[in-house]
């Protein structure tokens, strides 16, 4: 028989049997009349039924009262039992042990309270194990690892150790801001492009609302280096179309981002360096690989989402305790090292011109004249100068000639700190200022 692993991050819970995949569940609760809609389920209508609808249940797991309690749902603890109940369904019979990955901010009574909802339910629980440290088990690390995750209410940074053995020093919450809050500023940021372009408003019903909602996780994820991308919206068999930029939502993320850079910043001091595990619940996010790009003495690895399912899968005989259930924060293995030198690309920052630098931002619409110094020209720009991920780029528009170290662009160009930019007859330098 196989095991049965079970990653509890309210974004999704992953279930898996062995390394497979079989179901991901939000951590969502709608109650409609006397049924609970819980998981997908519940997720789909949680636009719908406002007025009941529950998704930190498993963030703040515990048996205190709930103000709305109703019927047999006292507590959030109630809440996550029905949505563990539902998730064994789909693989009893399939297993015989059972490993539970946790979050890092679970204290003692939680992971009680989950392992009692674990026998109740029936689960043959065999261990547990911190999430960011089964996720790290298979990498190539540094000394120094950090795991960058995000929930549906809060983003962790949890840093681990790579010496003797690999274990889990210490788990903080960066900001009580996760993916929820976040969706609720991309979908008011989408629809707000809606009805400047359209006239069409999908937050004034319901239904659009909820259909909004259900498109959105999967279109942020896909989102990838694009620019700009289209979001589809079919209501009642019409089709509605708008383009939203990616600058417009980096305005969702403007407040989170600075805190998260500090905080990774705070873990990795002097000339050390380090190894920065991100969650794959980041895909998508405009504008966070570019932040993490400018740190110093980081290497960043972008993580598989079934990156912990399949490390607990391999590394099970050491996480199932003998004679007991533990909490494992250390595993007795040795991961590669990394030890070499960690070489930084830095990206260009600023354009500088007769001693006066501009900074490029998330993009620079630069103007063909340039009598007056370095500005931009929104309507007719002779180039516009962008990040794109660890790049810069310089896209050339119009009939303006623009070359670099003297060779002519036809279309576009990657820009190094130290590159000369031509332009009307004048020179720019790209420099990187931190």
């Amino acid at each position: 028989m196989a095991i049965g692993i079970f990653e509890i991050n309210d974004t999704g819970i992953q279930v898996a049997v062995g390394s497979e995949l079989v179901a991901t569940s939000p951590g969502y609760a709608v109650m409609d009349g006397d049924k609970l809609l819980i998981g997908d389920d519940g997720a789909k209508f949680a636009r719908l039924l406002p007025r009941w609808t529950n998704n930190r249940f498993w963030n703040e797991l515990s048996t205190d009262p709930m103000a709305n309690a109703r019927g047999q749902v006292r507590h959030h603890a109630d809440l996550a039992f029905a949505h563990l109940e539902s998730l064994w369904q789909m693989i009893e019979g399939r297993v015989d042990q059972a490993i539970f990955l946790v979050p890092g901010f679970y204290d003692r009574e939680q992971l009680g309270l989950l392992l009692g909802m674990a026998k109740e339910c029936g689960i043959p629980t065999a261990g547990v194990i911190d999430t960011s440290l089964a996720t790290a088990a298979e990498q190539a690390l540094r000394e120094t690892v950090l795991h960058l995750d995000i929930h549906l209410h809060r983003i962790t940074l949890t840093h681990l150790a790579n010496t003797a053995n690999l274990s889990r020093t210490d788990c903080r919450t960066v900001v009580e801001t996760g993916i929820f809050r976040m969706w609720d500023r991309w979908a008011n940021i989408v629809a707000n492009q809606f009805v400047q372009t359209t006239r069409f408003d999908p937050l004034h019903d319901a239904h659009n609302e909820q259909a909004l909602y259900n498109l959105l996780p999967n279109w942020i994820a896909g989102l990838g280096d694009a620019r700009s991308a289209t979001f589809d919206l079919d209501i009642d068999s019409i089709s509605h179309a708008v383009a939203v930029s990616s600058e417009q939502l980096m305005t969702a993320c403007a407040p989170v981002y600075p805190q998260i850079i500090q905080s990774i910043r705070n873990q990795v001091g002097g000339s050390q360096t380090a190894t920065l595990l991100l969650s794959h619940r980041y895909r998508g996010f405009p504008g966070l690989r570019d932040s993490l790009d400018l740190l110093d003495n980081v290497e960043i690895i972008d993580l598989a989402a079934d990156q912990p399912l399949r490390s607990a899968a391999a590394f099970a005989d050491k996480i199932i305790g003998v004679g007991g259930v533990t909490h494992v924060i250390n595993l007795p293995i040795t991961t590669k090292k990394v030890v070499d030198d960690l070489v930084k690309h830095r990206r260009a920052t600023h354009i500088l011109h007769n001693h006066h630098a501009v900074a490029i931002g998330q993009s620079f619409k630069l103007a063909e004249d340039l009598t007056d110094g370095i500005h931009q020209d929104l309507d007719r720009p002779a180039c516009i100068i962008y990040p794109r991920g660890g790049d810069v780029i310089v896209e050339v528009h119009g009939s303006c000639e623009v070359s670099v170290n003297g060779v002519k662009v036809d279309n576009q160009a990657h820009l190094q700190p130290g590159d000369v930019l031509g332009i009307s007859g004048q020179s720019l330098t790209l420099i990187s200022s931190t």
